[in-house]
């Protein structure tokens, strides 16, 4: 998956600079009228949709799932960067009743994504609208339903260069998803992990740091200074706050520094000196 700047050059001029996106899914576009629940486009599972939202449109889309199988959903909307457009999207089963819902995503901005794990053979429908109902023709979306994972943070959140770090990508319904990751060997302006599984790949990735430090995880209990995870400097020092009141602690030995001195003279502090 990657996005690039594109420009479209005709014998009338150049466009302003857009984002192309390339996704690993196949690309069906959204069909009207599919503005009424009871007769929403029906859709396969692990497709992108390309589609607009028109003022007060509100968008729905059906598929088949099984009973354990994890579906998610997530979309690109404000991040394309064509108007203000902030999407909304829910997964709802054929009763209506909402299984997962959600506006803004603290890892997509104000872009959403929503995860479960079915409960029942079934149908099951997606909707997508504007948050507050709004929309016009500029508000176009990609959004990505299928099976793939859409974890919401990784453990650790960075590494060394050029190392392999194995991670835990975590918040996914069907649970902690484990990888290792060959980190480059340079600087990155922008450096991403995708989440990868049997169920396919995240649409898209989770910020990760690059740095010449070495990590060091948590290791828990370590909520009181008796039990803090000891660490050598220079490090970075990774870990996750679980749950309310969690409090982690950590304890590093550092080398004892030389003693410096300093001298008083009429015109101030002389440079300190080294014994």
């Amino acid at each position: 998956m990657a996005n690039t700047p594109a420009r479209l050059r005709a014998a009338s001029g150049i466009s302003e600079l857009r984002t192309f996106y390339v996704g690993a899914l196949p690309q069906i576009d959204e069909k009207e009228p599919n503005s009424d629940f009871h007769a929403p486009q029906k859709i396969p599972l692990n497709v992108t949709v390309n589609g607009v939202v028109d003022n007060e449109d509100v968008d729905y889309f059906s598929f088949e799932a099984k009973k354990g199988q994890r579906i998610s959903a997530e979309i690109e909307a404000m991040r394309l960067g064509h108007t203000l457009f902030d999407p909304y999207i829910a997964i709802l089963d054929s009763k209506r009743f909402e299984l997962a819902a959600c506006d803004d995503a603290p890892l997509l901005g104000q872009d959403a994504a929503v995860s479960i794990i079915v409960p029942a053979d079934g149908t099951y429908i997606v909707q997508v609208r504007e948050s507050a109902y709004g929309g016009n023709g500029a508000c176009m979306y990609r959004l990505h339903v299928g099976t793939f994972p859409r974890p919401l943070a990784v453990v650790p959140a960075g590494g060394k260069l050029g190392e392999e770090v194995e991670v835990r990508f975590l918040g996914d319904p069907a649970g902690e998803i484990r990888q290792k990751i060959k980190l480059p060997s340079a600087p990155q302006e922008k450096f991403g992990v995708f989440a990868q599984d049997q169920g396919g790949v995240a649409p898209s990735p989770i910020p990760f740091r690059l740095s010449e430090y070495g990590n060091v995880v948590e290791v828990e209990p370590n909520d009181t200074h008796q039990q803090a995870t000891p660490f050598a400097l220079p490090a970075a020092l990774n870990g996750v706050i679980s749950k309310p009141g969690d409090i982690d602690y950590f304890r590093s030995r550092p080398r004892r520094a030389r003693p410096t001195t300093c001298t008083a003279t009429p015109a101030g502090l002389a440079p300190p000196s080294i014994p």
